[in-house]
């Protein structure tokens, strides 16, 4: 055999070589793809038998007499927000990640006013001036509807926002707001200005709180137990937009260019502030012993194992969830894997966004639920005491309905007021050109980048229904929802919902919910601007137990929660069809977690129970005015 015909002979073995390697490769991705739809079939059928035994048992004290619904008023109330993502063919992560959006009273004339935060054009450009468009605050006028009064109270800041935390951090009796943004952050104080009203100054430099990363939520607690408010903020992961990675599929001509995850960036660590009590902050994240790198979406603050100091617990994407649980003393104690939360009940990190703490499994301790990413449904973690969490999600009853979701804000709430406790998820993928993904939805339809919002009644033991398809025409249409925030804008003893869409105009969502059932509010105000031993006067760590003939209910006065939101921290209970509650106890939030109690008090009105006084006093929250001859339904008459 010549030279020739051995070298074409080694040339044509190694293009079998090739071949066969190729097709084998082929087969093997093709074969992972198959297994792991199959192994998602087989998990989302178990999860079907356990949640249709679990809801066959399960029974609503209502049936389904009481409708929950709510209708998007944005329009007609003047919230003329429209978020912009600042969309670039380069497909940056922060570019789909959102905003937020944040209840606050800032003129403490008893009506919630509404924050919402912008992003803006992306990357964000490095300059202190501020660049439209800014995020905007809308002052409640108290009759259904509201004004932009942005400019007016100097509430602008720069960089391209994300999200933002509400409270008193220097206990004046007024709230301040904390906004977080890619590569900065913004502290504003609420000031009196020269013509009897209210104005914000960015206090960021003075008090200590500058950062750069790129910040996500962020929320307020007494951490320190000293009566002043800590603050907490969550960092994402670090990019370098000058080696952004591709990812994408690069075989198409041109190459398809898709979001980013979370995988592929590092993560970084997350900053404990602690407030000095004179208007200032000291950054004491290593020596209370947090975590040095995470990857953190969302932070919720309140005391979890019961023992009156306010824990932390910090939801991470693609990686083990944090929870810090206060030794006392600024001491932090990161117990996730031995409590039970840093992982679902498969031993899998989550790709954790919102995060919300309640009662909702009826044992008087406060429960974790966690929104996440596309084919991993959401995940409920029951407290069971003693520091340590069960995940019952495959038994809760949504992780079907959510299994091809992507969820972000969300929160407890009773919207009936029947007493239980109901979920609220919006929903949107991070692939804007999501359609072209390999994997598909359960249906084989394809994925879709915008996705509908969801309600999820709870029936007082753990167990949910999806009801969204009875929930009015917002819940008919896809969004790409990202923020959500609840609260009693005007006043009629119905929780209602605020949304910030990514890239799309916000929505107000007004509770139109028909029900005899009856309503309390309780508002707490600490004392420690009155007393060296008295509660923040958000009174945030807060644990409130309602005793209404035969039946307890349980609620927490929470910092933080939802998706870089911030909600109406006061606390609207359902009583179901009791007309008054028995016995109200508090127990404060100071060193001492003092005892109090209030009562008997009669439903359907708003009380303030301030620590330390002898009895309760009538709460400041008026209902809302007519205009036009028409007015929003009020049931505090």
């Amino acid at each position: 055999m010549s030279i020739d015909e051995l070298g074409n002979r080694s040339t044509s073995l190694r293009l079998v070589s090739f071949v066969s390697c190729l097709l084998f490769g082929t087969l093997i991705a093709l074969g992972w793809i198959v297994w792991r739809q199959y192994r998602s079939k087989l998990y989302l059928d178990q999860i079907q038998r356990e949640e249709h035994s679990a809801t066959a048992s399960a029974t609503s004290p209502d049936g389904d007499a009481i409708t929950i619904r709510f209708q998007d008023l944005a329009q007609s109330a003047g919230i003329d927000f429209h978020h912009v993502d600042g969309r670039t063919p380069m497909h940056y992560f922060p570019e789909v990640m959102g905003g937020g959006v944040a209840w606050i009273d800032y003129d403490q004339d008893g009506y919630m006013d509404l924050f919402f935060v912008q992003g803006g054009k992306f990357p964000p450009e490095s300059t202190a001036k501020v660049q439209p468009p800014s995020s905007r605050l809308f002052r409640n006028q108290g009759d259904g509807t509201f004004v932009d009064v942005t400019e007016k109270v100097g509430l602008l800041h720069a960089g391209y926002g994300q999200g933002v935390a509400v409270g008193d951090y220097d206990n004046d009796g007024y709230p301040d707001i904390f906004v977080t943004c890619f590569g900065e952050c913004h502290l504003f104080h609420n000031e009196p200005d020269s013509h009897g009203g209210r104005r914000f100054r960015d206090v960021t430099q003075e008090a200590g709180v500058a950062l750069d990363g790129w910040c996500s939520s962020c929320a307020f607690g007494d951490i320190h137990g000293k009566g002043f408010l800590d603050l907490f903020v969550c960092r994402y992961v670090a990019i370098d937009l000058n080696d952004y990675p591709f990812c994408g599929n690069k075989t198409r001509d041109p190459p398809v260019r898709h979001t980013c995850g979370p995988r592929e960036f590092q993560g970084t660590s997350s900053v404990l502030f602690r407030n000095n009590g004179d208007g200032t902050f000291t950054n004491v994240s290593g020596q209370a012993g947090l975590e040095p790198v995470g990857k953190a979406l969302g932070v919720v603050i309140l005391d979890l194992d019961g023992d009156g100091k306010s824990d932390i617990f910090v939801g991470n994407d693609e990686m083990p969830n944090f929870h810090y649980r206060n030794l006392g003393n600024g001491k932090l104690q990161s117990c996730g894997i031995w409590s039970g939360t840093a992982v679902n009940w498969q031993g899998n990190p989550m790709g954790s966004m919102g995060v919300e703490a309640d009662d909702v499994t009826g044992n008087g301790r406060p429960d974790l639920f966690v929104t996440t990413f596309f084919h991993q449904g959401w995940t409920l973690f029951r407290n069971n005491g003693k520091n340590l969490f069960t995940d019952i999600s495959p038994r809760a009853g949504m992780n079907t309905a959510s299994w091809d979701k992507v969820g972000w804000g969300t929160c407890f709430f009773d919207g009936d007021r029947d007493g239980n406790l109901d979920i609220f998820v919006a929903n949107g993928h991070i692939y804007r050109n999501a359609e072209i993904m390999v994997e598909r939805n359960e249906d084989g339809t394809a994925q879709s980048f915008q996705q509908m919002a969801q309600i999820f009644r709870g029936n007082g033991s753990g167990t949910f229904r999806d009801v969204s398809l009875q929930g009015g025409e917002y819940f008919l249409k896809p969004h790409v929802g990202r923020g959500a925030a609840l609260g009693d804008y005007d006043n009629d003893g119905s929780v209602d919902i605020a949304v910030n869409h990514c890239g799309e105009p916000a929505a107000l969502l007004h509770n139109e919910t028909q029900t005899p059932n009856h309503w309390i509010r309780l508002q707490l105000e600490g004392t420690r601007h009155l007393n060296p031993r008295g509660s923040n006067r958000d009174a945030l760590g807060a644990k409130v137990t309602l005793r209404l003939g035969d039946r307890t209910l349980v609620r927490h006065v929470k910092g933080g929660g939802s998706y870089l939101s911030s909600h109406d921290r006061r606390l609207l209970i359902g009583l179901g069809s009791a007309q008054h509650v028995d016995e109200v106890e508090v127990r404060w939030p100071n060193a001492r977690a003092t005892i109090q109690k209030f009562g008997p008090l009669v439903a359907d009105r708003s009380y303030k129970l301030v620590e330390g006084a002898a009895a309760p006093v009538a709460a400041l929250c008026p209902p809302v005015r007519k205009v036009s001859g028409r007015s929003l339904p009020s049931s505090e008459d």
